[in-house]
């Protein structure tokens, strides 16, 4: 059995800007929102439980699905990278891919800075081109296949964008025999339907990754994004179905349908089932919330 966690906007914090440049522009409106609201909904100290919780279950792989800043500083990232090297695992067992956050601004896109700093946690057993998305991670008979949806929006919005060429080279990389005949699982940000209403939220090209996954299929999908969790499904290839599961914040601070979460999915054969830990305030603990096969 294959047992994989999936963490998701974990929104670390540490707000050390390298100049007042940086305070410019969208960023020092998130820093305000930060500071007015956010700080208070995504807490810190969950994440800190969380880490205790991941550290004492068995696991394979671990999963981050994007959204670990708020305003996209290397701070903010480097909080993640300790958090992420105080887990154990070693960079095998782990894989990140960015979301909407970690593209907050269109400097750390063109610098390259999220790839940078997460190189480690990006490393391609397999690539169809020479960009960095989508990559294939073959660990055993799964094959991690990691894509981007996060885009610069240029404008306050949380909508994600994957674009032709990624389209075009997923539909490649998920076709290819190593990643075929492997469980295919595909890691994204935003989720591939509409969860919430509101375009400003959504990824604008959702129906074209629909249509790569009607023709080259998948095993699963996991997303993040919405904060909630998600049990859905889309049509694959000939009558199948592929499960679409998305996992809530690791650091909410809300009630028990939203609270700090976190995924792990058991994976043996073409079986998975997922079982979802849920941060208790009476014990300070995560304990299992629901446990639902996704598929057979």
């Amino acid at each position: 059995m294959f047992r994989l966690a999936q963490v998701s906007d974990p929104h670390f914090r540490s707000f050390r800007p390298a100049s007042l440049r940086q305070l410019l522009g969208k960023r020092a409106i998130g820093a305000l929102n930060l500071l007015l609201r956010r700080r208070f909904k995504h807490r810190m100290e969950l994440l800190q439980a969380l880490l205790v919780d991941v550290r004492g279950r068995p696991l394979d792989h671990l999963a981050l699905t994007g959204d670990l800043c708020n305003v996209a500083l290397a701070s903010e990232w480097n909080a993640a990278l300790r958090w992420i090297e105080a887990t154990g695992l070693s960079p095998e067992q782990v894989t990140v891919i960015p979301g909407n956050h970690d593209a907050y601004v269109p400097e750390v896109i063109e610098q390259g800075t999220f790839e940078r700093l997460f190189a480690a946690y990006l490393t391609a057993d397999l690539r169809a081109g020479a960009e960095t998305y989508p990559f294939a991670r073959f660990r055993g008979d799964v094959a991690l296949v990691c894509a981007s949806t996060a885009v610069p929006t240029g404008d306050l919005g949380a909508w994600g964008r994957m674009g032709e060429a990624q389209l075009a080279r997923l539909e490649s990389l998920l076709m290819m025999p190593e990643v075929k005949a492997r469980c295919r699982l595909l890691l994204i940000h935003h989720p591939p339907q509409v969860n919430r209403h509101g375009e400003q939220l959504n990824l604008k090209d959702r129906e074209a990754l629909q249509d790569v996954l009607s023709r080259a299929g998948a095993d699963l999908v996991m997303h993040g994004h919405d904060h909630r969790d998600f049990f859905k499904e889309l049509p694959g290839p000939g009558r199948s179905r592929i499960p679409v599961v998305g996992v809530g914040s690791a650091s909410y601070a809300g009630g028990p349908d939203r609270r700090a979460r976190y995924h792990i999915y058991e994976i043996e054969g073409s079986s998975i089932t997922v079982a979802t830990y849920v941060h208790d305030p009476a014990t300070r603990r995560f304990v299992e919330y629901r446990r639902k096969q996704v598929a057979a």
